[in-house]
């Protein structure tokens, strides 16, 4: 058995090339697993990929299109790196290539393995804020409609929905981990956003709270996309958001930020 509990690879034959650029190809190693035993092991060796999560207003930009394996599949934006293009830089094109959107900034969400006994492909994860409608502009041989999801229908799907047999609102395993991770981000800056149900009232409390005593040390645009998802559907909210987002970064921050706060706090006192 191997020291280190370690695959190592003797040899490599492509047996098939094929897809977009020819990149993808069929593979067999030669290998050794841990326990010494040598073993042919076939695979894809294929392009990362990445998945963008894109929040404006609170939704979520969503696609959905015919996939030639699995049928129709609504999913995140994303799509394959082209060669020598920064997976960030893939997340940018792709997003607006489907969606039309144009986004400002960009928050990485890490990495997962996408059939991780089967293939090398590896799908990149973003949040995207700060979106700018343009033109859409899909890959030749797409069909992609485009449309918005709340994060409560991608968070909390519909129990009945669910017992009819009804499909989950996001049918990609790098989708639902983009997902997770970006739950998991918000909740570190600002805790549990508002449930489905809450009105403006609850909402705004719950933003003043984050607004107000947003952690020094995360990163302001991940508040700005908690206040987004929490108070962005609520037209007051839009409009304290954009103001917020047109100064958060400039020389009067601090008193964009306490303005937001003082203007939540009115709005949550309307009892």
């Amino acid at each position: 058995m191997n020291s280190d509990a370690r695959w190592r690879k003797r040899d490599s034959q492509v047996l098939f090339t094929g897809g977009p650029d020819d990149r993808i190809h069929l593979t067999v190693d030669q290998a050794v697993r841990p326990d010494g035993v040598s073993v042919a092991y076939p695979h894809v060796a294929a392009p990362d990929s990445v998945r963008v999560l894109a929040v404006h207003r609170g939704q979520v930009a969503m696609v959905t299109q015919h996939h030639y394996l699995h049928g129709t599949i609504t999913d995140l934006p994303g799509g394959l790196v082209d060669e020598g293009e920064a997976p960030a830089d893939a997340a940018r094109r792709e997003l607006a290539e489907e969606t039309g959107l144009q986004a400002t900034w960009l928050h990485s969400l890490g990495a997962v393995a996408t059939a991780r006994a089967t293939s090398t492909e590896q799908a990149h994860l973003y949040l995207a804020h700060g979106c700018a409608p343009g033109p859409v502009s899909q890959d030749a041989g797409e069909s992609v409609r485009a449309h918005w999801c709340s994060w409560h229908e991608l968070t909390e799907p519909d129990v009945t929905a669910l017992q009819a047999v009804m499909p989950f609102p996001l049918g990609d395993a790098a989708s639902l981990a983009a997902v997770q991770r970006n739950g998991m981000a918000l909740r570190s800056v600002g805790g549990t956003l508002p449930v489905r149900d809450d009105d403006l009232l609850a909402a705004a409390w719950a933003a003043y709270t984050v607004a107000a005593l947003r952690d020094p040390i995360a990163d302001d645009r991940l508040s700005l996309v908690w206040l987004d998802l929490a108070m962005g559907r609520f037209a007051e909210g839009a409009e304290i958001l954009a103001e917020l987002e047109s100064e958060y970064e400039g020389p009067d921050a601090e008193a964009a930020w306490e303005q937001a706060a003082e203007r939540l706090w009115l709005i949550a006192q309307q009892r």
